[in-house]
């Protein structure tokens, strides 16, 4: 019973005394903490338990980089936000406009730091602010992406992406711009075949002649040569 006062009375404390004073941010890396301070609005002063921490979070969460907020009231009352930032997968290519878009198809403003690892996609609008990319075509080349990405030799090696309504999803390879058709789906399984014939084929044989590489039949690469 004691135990159970004390605890009783620590909380009636805690309710009655400690104010939020300070705020701060963690796992931002694109977004200042300036920037989301100001959005977020905490006012000073007051009882954790009067804030909606939930109401503060949605706003944190319509910055463009930030994905997902995660509030936690320390024991002295400081205020922490830890934010999960959205993370580009490609640099779209719009004509004269530019614009990130990460897995999802959320278009994000241009930042330092991720130009030069990003591929370069094209056929889609590059128009931050606007509704997220849902077409099936852009879920297919998110897909390509995502799995390009989990392999270091997928990913170096892709230059440019875009999508063919009869081909699926179609790269540019970073050396001499040859052609891979990787068509839908099994994206995994296709990377790994063009590793795979990378090593065995090009790197014996050479790239300069390869104008395309046929990776959408499992079990077989189809080429086109000069």
């Amino acid at each position: 019973m004691m135990v159970l006062g004390i605890a009783v009375l620590a909380a009636l404390y805690w309710n009655r005394n400690v104010v939020v004073d300070s705020v701060s941010f963690d796992g931002n890396n694109v977004t200042s903490a300036e920037e989301l301070l100001s959005q977020a609005q905490v006012p000073m002063g007051i009882s954790p338990d009067s804030l909606n921490l939930d109401e503060i979070s949605n706003r944190i969460e319509q910055l463009h980089y930030v994905k997902h907020v995660s509030p936690y009231v320390e024991p002295s009352g400081d205020l922490n936000f830890h934010i999960t930032e959205r993370k580009p997968i490609a640099l779209l290519i719009d004509g004269d406009k530019r614009a990130y878009v990460d897995a999802e198809g959320v278009r994000l403003p241009l930042v330092d730091g991720f130009t030069h690892d990003l591929p370069l996609l094209y056929g889609f609008k590059a128009e931050v602010g606007r509704d997220t990319l849902k077409s099936s075509a852009f879920k297919q080349i998110s897909s390509f992406l995502m799995n390009a990405q989990k392999d270091h030799f997928g990913w170096a090696t892709i230059s440019e992406v875009a999508y063919h309504p009869e081909e699926g999803v179609v790269a540019l390879s970073h050396e001499n711009g040859v052609k891979l058709v990787f068509g839908n789906n099994d994206f995994q399984i296709k990377l790994e075949n063009w590793k795979a014939f990378y090593t065995d084929v090009i790197r014996v044989k050479g790239i300069e002649s390869m104008q395309q590489v046929d990776l959408r039949f499992i079990n077989q690469v189809v080429t086109r040569e000069s």
